[in-house]
């Protein structure tokens, strides 16, 4: 039976490192530390969701040796295919359940019980935190609801933790940098990688046509990336054009978007279209793409917006540092005329 204070003292840990503004694997180990010590558990590791959705990172951990750790990549369909579903795993005994991808190094490690909890945000699970034990053991219905809550918890502090890392990331790509193709590159890769998301893209406003024209993107194929304006119905474009930020929560069935075959094709689900706004005027569009159907919060639509802030911002200054660089040059070569004219007529005294 769990008492209290347990319970009590993994909270204060996990929150204690959320204030502190640590880094997720930081704040992770100090969390898988708090469960170990607090309750009769071996050890503890989180894992989150690679990108291409396949399998599961390491990202933190405690109570396991170096060697386990490195046994081989997770596979995710395979070992935990049920938590990722959003279901609770109990494996009473590791060294015989065919649901364990490795049981001979679980047992080398002297793990036998594991429980793997789904870490899951609005529908989403991005992860798992797995409790083992060094003895068989089946975890009581009490235990189950804390990790569960615990889970959710550290799955909050995971979530936060990458706002105020992507932001911190984008403003170091836009510092970076006044190039504009090298700062919409940074900004979008760095959404997708920090975010874990499918994909992402920038599109800038022609100001000859006034079209939508693909400027950047990461894990999208260009096929798709070529064709993308063209598959969102014209409300949809009218809305972000006036400023809107729109959410689809399943492009392969909203009846927003005109080429669903096409989303489910690339495997994109959920996406969010932020403007760019420049002077009070649109000058472009960030959308993020989500492998599964997601439902975006209030949170994170700010903080796009944020990030549609900053790219809108930098936009701004790459260009008129490209007007300066391009008045700079003209000035250069009006000087290298009139210097080669002078050297050719050279001016003479009056006598």
């Amino acid at each position: 039976m769990m008492k209290c204070v347990q319970c009590r003292n993994v909270f204060r840990v996990i929150g204690d490192a959320l204030n502190l503004k640590l880094q997720v694997p930081i704040m992770l180990e100090m969390a898988a530390e708090a469960i170990v010590d607090q309750f009769a558990v071996k050890a503890v590791h989180f894992r989150l969701l690679s990108r291409d959705q396949r399998s599961l990172d390491h990202i933190a951990s405690f109570g396991l040796s170096p060697s386990f750790l490195e046994k081989g990549p997770v596979d995710a369909e395979r070992s935990i295919a049920e938590a990722l579903e959003g279901r609770v795993v109990a494996v009473a005994d590791c060294a015989t359940d065919p649901r364990v991808q490795y049981p001979r190094q679980c047992v080398e490690e002297g793990l036998r019980g594991i429980l793997t909890v789904p870490l899951e945000t609005r529908g989403q699970v991005i992860g798992v935190m797995r409790l083992f034990t060094a003895e068989p053991r089946e975890f009581g219905g009490d235990e189950i609801e804390f990790f569960k809550v615990v889970a959710a918890f550290c799955t909050s502090a995971i979530v936060d933790c990458m706002f105020h890392t992507i932001l911190r990331h984008v403003t170091e790509s836009v510092r970076s940098t006044l190039e504009l193709p090298a700062v919409l590159d940074a900004i979008a890769r760095v959404v997708s990688d920090d975010l874990r998301a499918k994909g992402c893209t920038i599109h800038l406003v022609d100001e000859k046509t006034g079209a939508l024209e693909a400027r950047a993107a990461s894990g999208l194929g260009e096929a798709f990336v070529a064709r993308l304006v063209e598959a969102f119905s014209r409300e949809v474009s009218e809305r972000v054009i006036a400023g809107e930020t729109v959410a689809l929560h399943d492009a392969r069935r909203d009846g927003w978007v005109t080429a669903p075959e096409m989303m489910a094709a690339e495997g994109v689900s959920s996406i969010l279209i932020v403007p760019l706004v420049s002077r009070q005027r649109v000058s472009g569009v960030l959308s993020l793409f989500t492998h599964k159907p997601y439902l975006f919060s209030d949170e994170e639509k700010q903080l796009m917006a944020a990030i549609a802030e900053q790219c809108a911002l930098a936009i701004d200054n790459a260009k008129m540092f490209a007007a300066l660089k391009k008045r700079y040059e003209s000035l250069v070569d009006e000087f290298q005329l009139w210097f080669e004219h002078s050297q050719t007529y050279p001016q003479r005294n009056p006598a």
